[in-house]
């Protein structure tokens, strides 16, 4: 891979708007807190987090799963390695698709420091109902609120585990 060259006016603009983006990111996150600086995940803090997304997620709410990972990881044999689709197909019926569309209908209020926070979501396609980790999903509606809002838990919990 070729070195990147910072003093490249495109580059360095890109470089700049994505910190830009990150500190945006950073003092949202804080603010939801009332802090100074984001926390780590606690249950203290997801309490507080999933206060916050009740409050301020718009419904209607239209979510897709964010990659073939976690909850959807049964689904990467299907697409990185055996084609099987005709039984690929018969278990998209049965269990939750990452590029299935779900409509949003609540919050479970149980949760912890390592699912997050969980949501219960009707797929639109069938009307079956999942309860899925919010931190595997996304809002379909972009650019939205919805899609920063759940955009921000994801950053906040994926990165304030660790």
């Amino acid at each position: 891979m070729p070195n990147l060259d910072t003093h490249d006016p495109h580059l360095a603009d890109i470089l700049r708007r994505a910190s830009l983006g990150r500190e945006q990111q950073d003092q949202r996150l804080a603010d939801i807190f009332g802090r100074q600086t984001v926390p780590k995940v606690t249950t203290e803090t997801l309490a507080s987090y999933l206060d916050y997304l009740k409050q301020h997620l718009e419904v209607p709410c239209q979510l897709t799963g964010i990659e073939s990972r976690g909850c959807f990881a049964w689904e990467e044999s299907y697409i990185f390695g055996r084609r099987r689709s005709k039984e690929y197909a018969q278990r998209k019926q049965q269990q939750p698709s990452y590029t299935d569309t779900y409509a949003f209908l609540s919050f479970k209020e149980e949760y912890d420091t390592y699912a997050g926070l969980a949501v219960t979501v009707k797929r639109v396609s069938d009307s079956k109902r999942f309860v899925l980790p919010l931190a595997h999903l996304k809002a379909r509606e972009k650019p939205s609120n919805n899609a920063q809002l759940l955009d921000d838990y994801v950053v906040w919990f994926v990165n304030g585990r660790r």
